[in-house]
């Protein structure tokens, strides 16, 4: 099969399918696109940065773990 070929077969499979045939390169140039990925990236890395790290999940763990412990009987005062 040629590429030619291929491209007919793949065209059918999308009519086909109902899906719209792109006949065209697009609107967006390379760098529009590269720009949005740069932008749309820097705003996951903010919030990945914003999330706790391990070890402050850990130590908000055992912060919740030691209030939930019940209080100890209050001991007698020694003088």
């Amino acid at each position: 099969m040629r590429m030619a070929e291929w491209i007919s077969k793949l065209d059918d499979f999308l009519k086909l399918s109902e899906r719209e045939i792109l006949t065209h390169a697009g609107k967006v140039s390379h760098e529009e696109a590269l720009a949005k990925a740069g932008i749309e990236f820097e705003k996951y890395r903010a919030l990945e940065a914003a999330k706790p790290g391990p070890g402050e999940k850990d130590f908000a763990d055992a912060v919740e773990q030691v209030k939930q412990l019940k209080p100890s009987a209050k001991r007698k005062k020694t003088s």
